[in-house]
């Protein structure tokens, strides 16, 4: 009995040495994967909740990464249920609507719930290392919170990674801090001796697989607008993560055709609707472009007058909209998901404020 008690109370140092401390004021939060230190995105880098890290689920997409761990995850049919799993035959099974969690041949993991925020899935990342066999390590820097999940593949010990890191780490607070700061520009019309003119715009966004579009939901969010979200029909399966939060942000989800000629790029747009139907549980409409083979398929096809560019500051991406809808009642406009979040939310917030309407964009309407 007394060989019990010491075990349970090692355990429980152990556990409580890998939880972390209190949050950086930074804001930041670091993810190393072996010897890689991790972007600042929203795929990739962790959350503090209840005194526990969680992490995107795309941690464990290799594809995403570029670090295999050998852990892959899916939902069940009904998308009630989230299964991580090894070729091993190990099964953690998280339920999304309860909030409970089993392990095969194993205790219930602790944490045992799921967290869903912006459409993106986070998971208890010491929790999965535990059952996976995975090294989980949280560190405090001066730049804020690091964590480290590595496999024996790694090389370096813990402190000389962090301190490999240092320069990049510094330079992203850096840039954090800056971007916190008040802003320098304010967003004002072309031409500041009139009113601007007013007029109502359907939105479109190109986004594409790898890109984090929170940002840019957050500034359509503030404006009280919605999109149809474009994918590449190719690149489903990529973007299965930036399709659930599009859609669970209220938006509408739509295909860019693939293919040299209008058969194949039907083709592509059947295959993909497919597969974005099983993922969001949605009938499929919309399709980028103008091929008449799409019409008569059935599709809605969506083209734009006019196309954002992918960089450009808050007020020359406004300046570009507003002078395109200046003679125009109603305006398709496609946002370039690869532009700055922070920049096209600033040219929307300009536009609410002249006045402008947003429309929904519907399969009777659009």
């Amino acid at each position: 009995m007394k060989k019990k008690c010491i075990a349970l109370v090692c355990a429980l140092v152990l556990v409580l040495t890998l939880l972390p401390g209190k949050a950086s004021a930074s804001g930041l939060f670091f993810l190393g994967l072996n010897d890689s230190l991790m972007p600042q995105s929203g795929q990739l880098t962790p959350i503090q909740s209840g005194g526990w890290v969680y992490v995107p689920a795309t941690v464990f997409n290799n594809r995403v990464t570029g670090v295999n761990f050998g852990v892959y995850y899916g939902f069940t049919d009904n998308n009630e249920s989230m299964i991580f799993y090894n070729l091993s035959g190990k099964k953690m099974t998280f339920n999304l609507m309860d909030g409970t969690a089993t392990a095969d041949g194993s205790a219930p993991p602790v944490p045992s719930k799921v967290i869903v925020r912006g459409g993106a899935y986070y998971v208890p990342a010491y929790a999965i290392c535990r059952y996976f066999g995975l090294t989980y390590s949280f560190e405090t820097t001066e730049y804020g919170p690091f964590l480290r999940i590595k496999d024996g593949r790694a090389v370096l010990h813990d402190s000389l990674f962090i301190n490999s890191c240092e320069s990049t780490m510094r330079s992203r607070y850096n840039a954090y801090q800056q971007s916190i700061a008040p802003p320098e520009e304010v967003v004002k019309p072309a031409q500041p001796e009139k009113p601007a003119p007013k007029f109502s715009l359907y939105l479109g966004v190109r986004g594409a697989a790898g890109s984090d579009l929170t940002a840019l939901f957050n500034g359509l969010a503030n404006v009280r607008a919605s999109a149809v979200v474009f994918f590449p029909a190719e690149s489903v399966a990529d973007c299965a993560d930036q399709i659930r939060q599009a859609a669970g942000r209220g938006h509408r989800v739509g295909l860019i055709p693939s293919g040299d000629t209008p058969e194949a790029r039907l083709k592509s747009v059947r295959a993909g609707a497919d597969l974005v139907e099983k993922i969001i549980r949605q009938e499929f409409w919309f399709v980028l472009g103008g091929d008449q083979e799409l019409a008569d398929a059935g599709y809605l096809c969506w083209s734009a007058g006019y196309n954002t560019a992918a960089s450009g500051t808050a007020t020359q991406l406004y300046d570009g909209m507003v002078k395109y809808g200046e003679n125009r009642k109603n305006v398709r406009i496609l946002l370039d998901g690869r532009a700055s979040g922070a920049n096209l939310s600033g040219a929307l917030r300009q536009l609410h404020q002249d006045g402008d309407t947003f429309l929904v964009p519907r399969e009777t309407r659009y």
